[in-house]
């Protein structure tokens, strides 16, 4: 997976893309529900990438669009809620262009236009990508000062719903991550002090770690991060006790690296 510093790629290129109003929403809301703005890149080849960060996670994400890309370099998205609200109204194809100061987006005989500010989820983003890069070119021994013990490959759907579970009994649950590379086994515990208690497995595909089992915490927040993820798809996991734990996807024309931020980070 290349990581680039995308905050700065194409940083005097404005750019200019055309996707159908489905297309734009399902890029856009796969940023996640805690992500209120995002920049994407557009690269000549038509692919369309992106990085954004939060205290609680970050995203690389990167997708192919053959002939959407007309112009490469940025479009920035500082009010998502306002552009998903004008594509939804949208039935047919959406050009996408940005200024220097605007962003515009255009169906049909519909134009509406927002002013470009800071966006947010850019901020922290530098930071970790370059932790990311250096997990990866390190075969994801470690991230940061914590140490990567357990890998492997497994689906995250039961564990998305049991978090789903979870958050419907208390909104306010911990989480706890734990892997036995052994027993083959990814376990999400989620826990309200004095309250109910869910627990969910998955079975890890391609195990290797040590015989005993490591575990990490996490707050509320993991559940709107895993949920960024296609539940269905193998995804490749790294993790270790106290570590954030970090999952890679791919698929035909796209691919996807999260790092979820544990409590003790």
């Amino acid at each position: 997976m290349g990581y680039r510093n995308l905050t700065t790629a194409h940083c005097d290129s404005m750019g200019k893309a055309i996707l159908s109003s489905k297309e734009w929403l399902s890029l856009l809301g796969s940023v996640g529900e805690r992500i209120e703005d995002v920049k994407l890149v557009l690269n000549k080849s038509g692919t369309m990438e992106y990085d954004v960060a939060h205290s609680s996670h970050y995203i690389h994400y990167k997708k192919t669009y053959p002939k959407a890309v007309k112009e490469s370099g940025h479009l920035t998205f500082t009010d998502l809620k306002k552009t998903k609200t004008f594509l939804k109204k949208c039935k047919s194809d959406v050009t996408i262009q940005q200024s220097a100061t605007r962003l515009s987006l255009k169906c049909g005989s519909m134009k509406m236009t927002l002013p470009i500010l800071d966006c947010k989820s850019t901020q922290l983003a530098p930071t970790l990508s370059k932790l990311t890069l250096n997990a990866k070119n390190g075969q994801w021994g470690s991230f940061g000062r914590g140490t990567f013990t357990t890998h492997g490959e497994t689906s995250f759907s039961d564990l998305i719903d049991g978090a789903n579970i979870a958050k419907s009994l208390s909104a306010d649950s911990d989480f706890l991550i734990k892997a036995n590379a052994d027993e083959k086994e990814l376990v999400l515990h989620a826990y309200k002090q004095g309250g109910a208690a869910i627990i969910c497995t998955a079975t890890i595909e391609n195990a290797q770690g040590p015989n005993h089992t490591v575990s990490s915490s996490f707050g509320p927040w993991l559940l709107s991060c895993l949920s960024v993820l296609e539940p269905n798809i193998k995804s490749t996991f790294h993790c270790g006790d106290s570590t954030v734990l970090a999952v890679e996807q791919s698929g035909e024309g796209w691919e996807r690296t999260i790092v979820v931020i544990d409590q003790q980070a």
